[in-house]
């Protein structure tokens, strides 16, 4: 458990200096969209007011567990931690970390409501109202599965180009949209795709997201964990 905690620790100063800057962006940009609706209100402009601002948080999230695998591994391999526990630390801090960026994106979405509400304004947030404790916690939800999926994929990109570099990285990017070309890759593609949105919505909705977030998290580790422990500690 120590281990876990000074792991943690790691990551955490590793990412503290981007996670605060980012933050203070996004509510001075919050702030700032407050002013200017309070600008044209004053104009009498009176209709609905939307925003979105989990695209951000997502990519955030994501740029940020790149990073920081590729910051902290040579680190922490040099100061004798083993890459099993490496790999164990830096899956909780994704965890953590997901979770940590989807509740602070709540408070935000939440604060912009109360204020656009107190200004008059009608006020719409990813394509949904606001409907009590129910809909805060899915709000929450769906962006800590989607931050942590991202954040994961980001990871498997970053150990694979710790790994093998980034000239096998663009291999794999051609090999990719090479295969996008071949008749019908495309169309079963978009259509398992469909599928799993599909089978997302419903009163089961939610549970099938979540499992097929813990599946694709479960599989980028699986591959990430033999790339991590065969991976030389570069200075």
């Amino acid at each position: 458990m120590n281990r876990i905690k000074s792991h943690l620790k790691m990551h955490y100063l590793n990412s503290k200096k981007s996670f605060v800057i980012f933050w203070s962006i996004m509510f001075a940009i919050s702030a700032l969209g407050i002013l200017i609706s309070i600008y044209f209100k004053s104009r009498g402009y009176e209709s609905v007011i939307i925003t979105n601002s989990i695209v951000a948080v997502v990519i955030f999230g994501a740029v940020s567990g790149m990073v920081c695998y590729n910051e902290t591994l040579p680190y922490m391999l040099n100061m004798g931690i083993t890459r099993k526990d490496f790999i164990f630390g830096f899956a909780i801090y994704n965890i953590l970390l997901s979770l940590i960026m989807s509740v602070i994106y709540t408070l935000l979405s939440i604060w912009e409501w109360l204020m656009y509400k107190l200004l008059g304004f009608n006020y719409e947030h990813f394509g949904q109202f606001f409907s009590g404790v129910k809909g805060i916690f899915e709000m929450t939800w769906i962006c800590f599965l989607v931050t942590l999926c991202a954040t994961v994929l980001f990871t498997l990109i970053a150990s694979i180009y710790y790994k093998k570099g980034m000239m096998f990285l663009f291999g794999i990017g051609a090999l990719i949209m090479l295969l996008m070309f071949i008749p019908g890759v495309t169309q079963a593609v978009f259509g398992f795709l469909e599928s799993l949105v599909l089978s997302c919505a419903g009163g089961k909705g939610y549970i099938m997201m979540t499992l097929y977030s813990l599946a694709f998290f479960l599989l980028c580790y699986l591959i990430i964990y033999p790339l991590a422990r065969t991976s030389q500690i570069k200075r």
